[in-house]
């Protein structure tokens, strides 16, 4: 069982280690703990809500969700993590400076992370009511933990009003996940960059007084 709890700035050392065993598996020096850190950071700070799901006291995954300006300008404003603007210029400025002096075998995981998530561009379909930015989940703690955090995020979105989700994602994540929970594939491309992959859209559209209480 998991708790499911709005975000806290407390947090996000958890998150990006979440984060980390989402996406990349090679050893990490303290340096790219450190953009790990900055990264889940302004990643929550950007969007409109992120969910945390702990276990004995620890967040093991986490949500987020961005509404979108043309569903509601209002909402698409707000920001329940405030943002630092401060820490996103430091990021953004090491990040492309080198200032991070991540190790070699990170720097190297992380730059195709990188390219594939520019593969979401200007005629990516990604017009919906919010869109899920991102899940992400510690390796030991995966059976039940994204569908825990799933129910949370269409809860929110219910209780918003939000007809449509749409989520940006790729052959080399786990896409299938989006498949068994309802989401209807709208959208692929093959890699710009090469390789056999292709980067996907899913839609999910929630169905009215059919969504749980928010946590």
């Amino acid at each position: 069982m998991f708790l499911i709890r709005k975000f806290e700035e407390k947090d996000v050392p958890d998150c990006a280690m979440c984060f980390y065993e989402s996406f990349f598996d090679c050893p990490l020096t303290e340096n790219d703990r450190a953009f790990l850190r900055d990264y889940a950071q302004v990643l929550a700070e950007k969007c409109s809500f992120t969910y945390v799901a702990e276990s004995e006291g620890q967040v093991v995954g986490f949500i987020i969700g961005h509404y979108k300006k043309d569903f509601n300008k209002t909402l698409a404003k707000l920001h329940e993590v405030k943002p630092h603007y401060k820490a996103w210029l430091r990021c953004f400025f090491k990040f492309m400076f080198g200032g991070y002096k991540m190790s070699a075998a990170f720097k190297a995981q992380f730059d195709v992370f990188y390219k594939k998530l520019k593969e979401n561009g200007k005629d990516t379909p990604l017009v919906c009511d919010c869109e899920l930015m991102a899940l992400c989940s510690r390796k030991d703690f995966r059976k039940g933990l994204g569908t825990a955090l799933w129910n949370a995020f269409k809860a929110r979105c219910a209780k918003s009003n939000v007809k449509t989700v749409r989520v940006f994602t790729d052959t080399d994540a786990t896409y299938t996940f989006y498949e068994r929970r309802g989401f209807k594939l709208v959208w692929g491309k093959p890699y710009s960059f090469g390789g056999n992959g292709r980067s996907l859209v899913y839609e999910y559209k929630l169905k009215p007084n059919a969504e749980s209480a928010i946590p």
